[in-house]
């Protein structure tokens, strides 16, 4: 039996028990008796302990925590947590992603045999989160923890620096885990086999869960509550009667039964993040709701909808909903032919008129009311059109194309002049991939000065996701947790890796408008190898052509960014660390 610690940044093929991460060998080095560790205060810390054996060994494995000491105080055995990583098979590779929580017993924790995963029993891999709270004093704090497995007991020793900053509580960088209609429901047979699970609660208990998973974990679980079609999932909407000047909503019941609690913030209590409520949502408002996609163009159609939109702003004023900015989207697509209008992505000309429609729509809203309702639209094609035009007047958030954004670095001062939320939008990595292609996000943001990344469907699990995950855990940050005996999600380890570089980068946006924030985006550009003007793309010859010219092939064959050389998944560790010593020797202890 060997047993060893692991950093946080690299993996190990679960048959083979070989580095994934090869071309960075040399920068791996298992620790044997002990890890030291760096954090603020109100943060996580992780690193993973791996256990290999020989078949005749295999078996539950104990691991017990010891409290952290100094003279100073201690950090309690408590706030550790311990997950089981399980293997998936991609290509040749057996590869950790999803996180089996463990039970604590009182201090322990006991790791099972998973036989039905790609790894071998031989190889177990756990990976543990450390949280440090706020009211910890700064210092060096040791302690251990004990490995009980194979007939072997064996001790290793913990240090952690507690470095003199405390981590905001606030999201300074928004993560934005995006989902369509209702994409849980088939992944829990719970909920597939329960007609009711709209009217019982069912079903908005376990999107509460995701909620709850993604705020831990410094994100937004961010559910669009329709489909293409235009359908409303049941609880997304309220109840609505009557038609022209007398439609009004006629029950709120169900959609703040599954609402409140995320509005409230109430929904998030008992975390190691003070409960706040959502800060977005999408709204049920599309083509055919309120007012039906056959009225469209006519004065009823108007009608409807403006009264719908006034019944929510008196009902979320009345329940002092105010936190929350209500996003107005529409995201259809005359490819799916069911609408002749591109609402998300506009890349026609013709579709620039709904800018305009939907601007009278929502024009009824009183601009003094404290409800923050914003007409949103995911851009790509056009955004170099309609950042520097009238739209940019209209629309008030823009989530726009990772690529095509990284064209236009002159739109962020005209966007932040008019007020608006600016966003990029992409996808989650491959999991054979380095974890720094999605920890990378977070730190464009900083650079280019945006303030948030939409990860496009990331529950998108696919049927044989135990195995083998749908687009090797492209559309996946979280798994079905109902395998493994629990009601809601299991993260992946890919979230944990975005959450550590999320508490990094708000970490540094701390210092945002101060003379300090750019030694802090020294540090960003040393460890890429880059400079400021480096995040940026250069501009396509064809990006002056009509965007219905454009082309995939022409998009994927665009020079990108010059961020350079095989950089280092522990890049992440490496920023916070030095992040942390500057605001240190600044004398910033917030």
């Amino acid at each position: 039996m060997q047993l060893y610690l692991i950093d946080e940044f690299f993996r190990l093929d679960g048959v083979t028990g070989e580095l994934l991460e090869k071309e960075f060998s040399g920068e791996f080095a298992p620790h044997g008796d002990g890890i030291s560790l760096d954090c603020c205060r109100n943060e996580y810390v992780s690193f993973q302990v791996v256990f290999e054996a020989e078949s005749s060994e295999a078996g539950d494995a104990l691991i017990a925590f010891e409290p952290l000491e100094s003279g100073q105080g201690s950090i309690p055995a408590g706030c550790y947590s311990a997950y089981a990583e399980w293997f998936h098979s991609i290509g040749e590779n057996a590869i950790p992603d999803a996180l089996v929580p463990m039970a604590a017993q009182g201090t322990e924790f006991r790791m099972p045999v998973f036989p039905d995963c790609a790894a071998k029993p031989r190889i177990r891999v756990l990976w543990v989160d450390l949280f440090v709270p706020k009211g910890t004093q700064a210092g060096i704090y040791r302690g251990g923890m004990t490995t009980f497995a194979g007939g072997i007991s064996r001790r290793f020793t913990i240090e952690l620096q507690v470095h003199n900053v405390t981590l905001t509580d606030d999201s300074l960088i928004y993560a934005d885990m995006n989902n369509y209609a209702d994409s849980l429901s088939p992944a829990f047979p719970a909920l597939a086999s329960n007609p009711r699970r709209y009217d019982d609660g069912a079903y908005a208990q376990v999107e509460q869960a995701f909620h709850r998973m993604s705020y831990d974990h410094r994100c937004i679980f961010h559910n669009l509550g329709y489909d293409h079609a235009g359908y409303v999932i049941p609880g997304y909407a309220p109840e609505l009667t009557g038609e022209g000047k007398q439609m009004r909503v006629s029950d709120w019941e169900r959609f703040d039964r599954h609402f409140g609690p995320l509005l409230s913030g109430a929904a998030f209590e008992g975390l190691n993040r003070p409960a706040q409520p959502i800060p977005y949502m999408y709204l049920p408002f599309n083509f055919d709701w309120p007012s039906s996609y056959d009225k469209w163009g006519k004065k009823g159609y108007r009608t409807e909808y403006r009264r719908v939109l006034a019944d929510f702003l008196s009902h979320f004023e009345r329940n002092g909903w105010t936190d929350t900015r209500l996003e107005l989207f529409l995201n259809h697509k005359k490819r799916y032919r069911m609408f002749p209008y591109d609402g998300d992505e506009t890349r026609f000309e013709g579709d620039e008129a709904l800018f305009d429609i939907y601007n009278d729509l929502n024009g009824s809203l009183p601009g003094s009311s404290p409800v923050k309702f914003l007409f949103r639209m995911d851009s790509s094609w056009s955004y170099g059109r309609h950042f520097h035009s009238r739209f940019a007047d209209i629309v008030k958030m823009w989530v726009v194309n990772g690529t095509i954004f990284l064209w236009y670095p002159q739109s962020v001062a005209l966007m932040k002049q008019k007020g608006n939320v600016l966003w990029n939008y992409g996808g989650l990595n491959d999991m054979s991939d380095s974890h720094l292609l999605l920890t990378v996000w977070p730190f464009r943001c900083i650079m280019t000065g945006i303030t948030g990344v939409t990860f496009w469907n990331a529950t998108g699990f696919g049927a044989d996701w135990l195995r083998t995950p749908l687009e090797n855990g492209r559309q996946a940050a979280f798994y079905p947790g109902f395998a493994f005996g629990c009601d809601g999600p299991v993260p992946s380890i890919r979230l944990k890796a975005l959450r550590n570089a999320m508490q990094t980068a708000d970490l540094m946006m701390m210092l945002d408008g101060t003379e300090w924030m750019p030694p802090m985006k020294q540090i960003i550009n040393r460890h890429f190898g880059t400079s400021d003007g480096g995040w940026w793309s250069p501009r396509p010859a064809f990006a002056d052509e009509p965007p219905h010219t454009w082309t995939n092939a022409k998009l994927s064959e665009a020079p990108r960014a010059n961020i350079k050389g095989a950089l280092s998944p522990a890049i992440a560790g490496r920023i916070k660390l030095e992040a942390m010593e500057l605001m240190e020797r600044l004398g910033i202890n917030v």
